[in-house]
């Protein structure tokens, strides 16, 4: 069974930096590690595995009430 590192944090985290490597791969990259394959996702996750990508994540805000969003569409005021 794969253990996640600490510093990525999640599995999905990981899946979603391995994709996003491995599409920079497919358009050209230089890898940066050495591996017996030319496959685009073995190359990202042994990439990941060994620490070889600086990785940030965003802030994402969460999602306002349906209440606080814009004005009202019909006057109210009767």
């Amino acid at each position: 069974m794969f253990e996640v590192d600490e510093k990525i944090g999640s599995k999905y985290r990981f899946i979603v930096l391995a994709n996003q490597r491995a599409k920079q791969l497919m358009s050209g990259a230089v890898p940066r590690v050495e591996v017996k394959t030319e496959k685009a996702i073995p190359i990202a996750i042994e990439e990941i595995k060994q620490g070889k990508l600086k990785w940030t994540t965003k802030e994402v805000a969460p999602p306002s009430p349906p209440d606080a969003v814009g004005e009202p569409l019909l006057d109210q005021s009767f």
